[in-house]
């Protein structure tokens, strides 16, 4: 298996668009301490800037692939997301034993300066580290184990991401929201870890889903269609957008996403796992 250092991102941006990011989301960590967080507000001296969103297109096809609700990449709706925090990340404390029998990859969960989940930093770092430890997880093949880390340099950060912040770093030419992996780290969408997708009923099923797709891009696995109509979609499917072929193909025509998604009429069933 394959751990690249190459740049993935869900949704494919400009590498200008994530250096001018990087550089203007003001750092507020100096010297080990942290200033006050503002939870999910936009500062009036922000100097991020997103590019205006396009206009949706209109969904086309059966009703099986969009039903009645538009797009099913569109964000559902639901309780306020994090706008935007600073650009900073801390360390949920938490550290555990190795799952798995393959190769070691550590991993450290982080939420960024600024953010609040609403059940607490906690609650975030058990969810990702059941998705991770779970016998259907990416440990399930025996090639890899993973392992949480607080203190040690972690060879993964996860980090939950405030909506804009993740919108800069892992581009929105597409305009809907998503994760993506760049380097060493993984960019959970706190817009979607709030809401969920419209292809999953199961909110908590649709976060063990988000953690493991990103961190299959760490793994080195790429985009994948659905290959079994009405079986469970690939966990590297993009199933943010959809677990339809048609569709997908229609959302991703003019924005490739590393993977050549054919229009078959094949719908997949929502699926949170490497090795269901």
């Amino acid at each position: 298996m394959v751990f690249g250092k190459s740049r993935v991102r869900t949704i494919a941006g400009t590498a200008a668009a994530c250096a001018v990011s990087l550089v203007a989301i003001t750092t507020v960590r100096l010297a080990g301490t942290t200033a006050e967080a503002k939870p999910w507000s936009l500062p009036e001296n922000a100097l991020i800037t997103v590019r205006a969103n396009p206009a949706p297109t209109s969904a086309t096809g059966p009703d099986r692939l969009t039903g009645a609700r538009g797009s099913t990449a569109d964000l559902p709706d639901g309780p306020p997301v994090p706008r935007l925090g600073y650009g900073t990340w801390h360390v949920v404390p938490g550290s555990g034993e190795a799952v798995g029998d393959g190769l070691v990859q550590t991993f450290s969960v982080e939420v960024e300066d600024g953010v609040r989940p609403a059940d607490g930093d906690p609650a975030f770092g058990r969810a990702v580290e059941q998705a991770l430890g779970d016998p259907r997880g990416w440990t399930a093949d025996g090639e890899v184990a993973l392992r949480r880390v607080d203190v040690e340099e972690p060879a993964l950060r996860i980090r939950l991401t405030s909506q804009e912040t993740a919108r800069a770093l892992c581009g929105f030419e597409l305009p809907y929201d998503t994760s993506c992996r760049i380097d060493d780290a993984v960019y959970l969408s706190a817009a979607r870890w709030v809401r969920g997708a419209k292809a999953f009923d199961d909110l908590g099923e649709y976060r063990r889903y988000l953690v493991n797709h990103e961190v299959g891009h760490f793994l080195g696995h790429s985009h994948e269609p659905c290959d079994v109509d009405g079986g469970p979609a690939p966990v590297m499917m993009q199933q943010t957008f959809s677990t339809a072929n048609d569709e997908l193909a229609r959302l991703t025509r003019e924005n490739p996403q590393q993977a050549v998604v054919p229009t078959d009429g094949k719908v997949c069933e929502p699926n949170p796992w490497p090795h269901p």
